[in-house]
């Protein structure tokens, strides 16, 4: 056999072995393969095996309770183009409702009056009417302006009450506004109700709920015979305070300032874990 024939037969002869080379490679990948997948499924079946069981459940609480501070604040106003005037006035009309509230049982450590806020009015003038180009007879529409001539200064100051006198306080906003007859320009505004120990009680309206909680999980897992577990983490929803009898909920929260007797609602999320 020559050169040229024997270097023709060579690859027809080494075929068959590259090919179970290929084949015992192929295999042992295919092997590899299947080790890594079994491996993979006992994970997460061990996984889910000893994955921790928990059981949600709501738990709230709720109170009634009585106002204990109420607070209230008035708007005095006075108007003069002059405005030393307009000082003298709105000085004279605070010592007039102050003389007022006194009468009135409220004493000087619970009412304050605020610094005086001062706001100008200016005069105001009507453009005259511009003729159109090419046309005397058409008008434009008169412009009023602004001007820099101070027609009146406004001034102002608030009173404000802090009190533990829960039905006069009541009465005196709705009588302040007689002094308007002696010449005093007062607003009055809305008592506003308010709980003083309202954190403290939170504190204790949150044990409440978790124990109320925690009893309705129990009656739930005896129920179906299980067995429950501790306490995985506890999360205190927005309160809820209504007037007496109302039970309106809101996502973020409702705070009645409106209502001398008043009822608080807490909700508290518990997870536990299930043995």
């Amino acid at each position: 056999m020559n050169t040229t024939e024997r270097n023709q037969s060579l690859p027809q002869q080494t075929l068959p072995r590259r090919l179970l080379v290929s084949f015992q490679i192929g295999g042992g990948f295919f092997a590899l393969a299947n080790v890594i997948c079994v491996a993979i499924l006992g994970y997460v079946y061990l996984s889910s095996k000893h994955e921790t069981r928990t059981l949600e459940v709501k738990g709230s609480a709720k109170r009634a309770i009585v106002s204990d501070v109420i607070t209230w604040d008035g708007t005095i106003t006075s108007r003069d183009p002059d405005l030393v005037k307009a000082y003298d006035k709105i000085h004279g009309d605070a010592e007039k409702v102050a003389a007022f509230l006194r009468t009135a049982g409220v004493s000087d450590k619970e009412m304050t009056f605020s610094s005086i806020t001062t706001n100008k009015v200016f005069q105001r003038e009507v453009v005259p009417p511009l003729p159109t180009d090419g046309d005397a007879a058409a008008k434009h529409t008169p412009v009023i302006v602004e001007t820099p001539k101070v027609e009146m200064y406004v001034l102002s100051m608030t009173v404000h009450i802090e009190s533990g006198q829960m039905e006069k306080v009541p009465a005196v906003s709705r009588s302040v506004t007689s002094l308007i007859k002696d010449g005093v320009e007062i607003d009055s505004g809305s008592p506003s109700f308010l709980y003083s120990k309202l954190s403290e009680l939170k504190i204790d309206m949150l044990g409440e709920a978790t124990r109320d909680a925690t009893l309705r999980a129990t009656q739930i897992v005896t129920n179906a015979n299980g067995q429950l577990g501790h306490l995985v983490q506890a999360k205190m929803g927005v309160m809820q305070i209504n007037p007496k009898g109302v039970t309106d909920v809101s996502g973020t929260g409702n705070n009645d300032t409106t209502s001398l007797e008043k009822d608080i609602l807490a909700v508290v999320t518990c997870d536990f874990e299930l043995k």
